[in-house]
């Protein structure tokens, strides 16, 4: 059995304080997902030494090094920045930001990964326990926002 969701809303402001912080994914992760790359291009660059190999295989193994090197970009760019009017979340593609009046709820999914899911008015971001002190992340959002504890 998981233990329960829980989740923060809204009830009064927050208490914004001076200071940015930028949380991050665990910069070893880049490090696996650029040495898997690599990994994979030299499998790519092996196989063309050879005659005959299906092209099934060199697709896999195309298909190994641009997934690879999509982690690798989606690890080195992600980030969510808090400073003192909001946090801005930065992904592998789009941008966002939110200030902490914006937020109106924080949900915790506790599992192998936990999830936390940001809602706002502007829409939603998350970001997971793969992120460099993502408790510390979570409960600053929490109290920054004045958001208080519920049982889902």
């Amino acid at each position: 059995m998981s233990a329960p969701r829980l989740s923060f809303f809204r009830m009064n402001g927050g208490d914004p304080k001076a200071g940015k912080q930028v949380f991050r994914p665990h910069a070893v992760l880049a490090a696996i997902m650029g040495a898997a790359t690599l990994l994979w291009l030299g499998v790519l660059l092996y196989l063309l030494r050879f005659d005959g190999v299906p092209v099934q295989t060199f697709l896999s193994a195309v298909f190994f090094v641009l997934f690879f090197a999509v982690s690798v970009t989606y690890y080195s760019r992600t980030r969510i920045i808090v400073d003192s009017g909001g946090i801005t979340y930065r992904g592998m593609v789009r941008t966002r930001r939110f200030s902490f009046a914006d937020i109106n709820k924080v949900d915790v999914l506790p599992g192998p990964v936990t999830v936390y899911a940001v809602r706002g008015n502007r829409g939603l971001v998350h970001f997971t326990s793969l992120f460099a002190h993502h408790r510390h992340l979570a409960k600053l959002l929490v109290e920054r926002a004045g958001l208080t504890p519920q049982r889902a």
